[in-house]
């Protein structure tokens, strides 16, 4: 089992894959790793997802979270239960996670449904890790429209303004009014109100 403790940034970029790639091979990053990304949120059962606000939702999320490898080939399951304190204005402030490999996604998904959970929606990805020096970004294509983002603070960018910096320095064109998008959300949004 693991614990995971920092903080991060998710960015919306605003330019198809292709480019995205070409922008990234002239900024001089270089491909670290490509793996598929599969999380299944698992929910108290007795939650209404209608009537309870969707934060609220997902601070109760159980994840089961499978990732496939392209570029090594590595398979990996595990259960993760994340913690984020978020502000007034939707920006985390800090964020934990407790992962524990688990050998099997059906049979950890049956177990969670024995003790009174229920699946609400699964978010599939494909991800793209590329490093820059000590700068890693991963890209996380959810649809050819949807590409996102994310950095996290380690020893040498041990700040969310760090990090801003770091992205604001690239020729990567993304949306700056929001360091913090937030994709279980929008995705939750999207069922709640009938789109998916």
């Amino acid at each position: 089992m693991g614990f995971k403790e920092g903080n991060e940034i998710t960015v919306r970029v605003k330019c198809l894959e292709e480019e995205l790639k070409e922008i990234l091979n002239r900024d001089k990053f270089i491909l670290n790793n490509e793996y598929y990304s599969k999380d299944i949120f698992m929910i108290p059962k007795n939650i209404d997802i209608i009537n309870i606000s969707t934060r609220e939702i997902l601070s109760k999320a159980i994840l089961l979270r499978e990732f496939q490898g392209i570029s090594n080939k590595r398979h990996k399951m595990q259960i993760t239960f994340k913690h984020k304190e978020i502000n007034e204005k939707g920006e985390i402030l800090q964020q934990n996670a407790i992962n524990c490999e688990v050998m099997s996604i059906q049979d950890a998904k049956k177990l969670f449904k024995y003790i009174g959970y229920k699946e609400i929606m699964t978010i599939n990805e494909k991800h793209f890790s590329y490093l820059k020096g000590e700068f890693k970004i991963i890209v996380k294509i959810l649809s050819e429209n949807n590409i996102l983002i994310e950095a996290e603070t380690n020893e040498n960018y041990r700040t969310i303004e760090d990090l801003k910096k770091a992205i604001k320095n690239t020729n990567i064109p993304f949306d700056d009014s929001n360091y913090f998008v937030k994709k279980a959300e929008e995705e939750l949004e999207k069922i709640k109100n009938g789109e998916r």
